[in-house]
């Protein structure tokens, strides 16, 4: 397997990709924003597709529950650069990189419909009963093209930007997952393509320093990765909410 600092790595050019290509019209006079966050993030409970054929096992488990441990090492952040086109500051193209967390709550109760270990099964059952863990603790990684809408408040700074400025966004672009399983004692861990994910938020920005500042947002992300776990593979519907802070530079 290939070690978490190669795979590291892949994560960093991924993201690098994505800016250029999202900010490519970067011969036209603009501002430029680049931008740092942490924060919290929590994931709904959802509806958890998991098929083990070695097993005998088909299973539609509902009510599967989640944690983010966002403070926890590695931590929830995210990284962004905003291109705004000189006459249209009021529109921004962006670059996203978000590193979100997926723990499912294994000591949970779920109701799992289907077949468990060839035997059919339509009961409220402990998760534990099935996978001793399942998360993608080191990502579900999202990789955004974004496009948001801006509108400044109050004064404006000596290089003619308002110093409060409000935000709302949208984007989407490909998800990269990084998933652990563990499954009657086999563990299991890897990077893979995740497809399609989705955001939708806003919030402010502060300008107080030299074109330094501090930011407050709200996002929604969704996505639906089908990874593979020890012996099969799981579908998890991942719809998160985030409370993200975190600094800016603009130039």
């Amino acid at each position: 397997m290939r070690s978490r600092y190669a795979l590291s790595r892949v994560e960093t050019r991924l993201f690098v990709l994505a800016l250029v290509t999202a900010l490519w019209p970067a011969h036209a006079r603009a501002d430029w924003i680049v931008s740092a966050f942490g924060g919290v993030a929590h994931t709904q409970s959802s509806t958890m597709d998991l098929s083990l054929p070695l097993q005998g096992t088909e299973l539609t488990l509902t009510d599967v529950a989640y944690r983010g441990e966002s403070f926890q090492s590695p931590q929830y952040y995210g990284l962004r650069g905003t291109w705004m086109p000189n006459g249209h500051r009021w529109l921004g193209i962006e670059a996203e990189w978000i590193h979100t967390k997926v723990y499912a709550e294994i000591d949970g109760p779920v109701h799992a419909r289907g077949t468990l270990r060839s035997v059919p099964i339509d009961a409220t059952i402990p998760l534990s009963s099935i996978v001793s863990r399942l998360s993608m603790s080191h990502g579900l990684n999202f990789i955004l093209a974004n496009v948001s809408a801006r509108h400044g408040f109050g004064p404006m700074d000596a290089t003619g930007a308002h110093r409060l400025v409000g935000v709302v966004r949208a984007g989407a672009g490909p998800t990269l997952p990084h998933a652990e399983s563990q499954i009657d004692n086999v563990y299991f861990e890897q990077y893979e393509g995740g497809g399609l994910g989705v955001q939708v938020g806003g919030g402010m920005e502060f300008s107080f320093w030299h074109g330094l500042g501090a930011i407050g947002e709200y996002k929604f992300t969704w996505a639906s990765p089908e990874i593979e776990v020890a012996g099969g593979q799981a579908k998890i519907p991942s719809r998160t909410h985030h409370f993200a802070f975190g600094i800016q530079y603009r130039f």
